[in-house]
């Protein structure tokens, strides 16, 4: 604990370029599920976004929002076969 302590310290006094660096690079990984629906889930992206915020402080729910970005194309060509094999019979 007095590790962590003597860590957020020293953070705390660092000079500006470092938190230049460290905060555009912590918000970047913060909404990774954001800019990925971007590419793969443009259809949920608001949604992805609204809840990517709250996301990234647990580990499991920012993992939940990439997946959930990354597998928006593949879930809708999975309906679209499902449709066309509905359509067939």
């Amino acid at each position: 604990m007095d590790m962590l302590l003597t860590f957020f310290q020293q953070f705390a006094q660092a000079p500006i370029t470092v938190w230049l660096w460290v905060l555009p690079l912590t918000l970047v990984i913060w909404f990774i599920p954001s800019i990925l629906a971007l590419f793969f889930n443009r259809k949920y992206l608001k949604l992805i976004v609204l809840a990517n915020i709250p996301a990234g402080f647990s580990f499991i729910a920012w993992g939940a929002c990439i997946v959930w970005a990354v597998t928006g194309k593949m879930t809708d060509k999975i309906q679209d076969k499902t449709i066309d094999k509905k359509i067939r019979e």
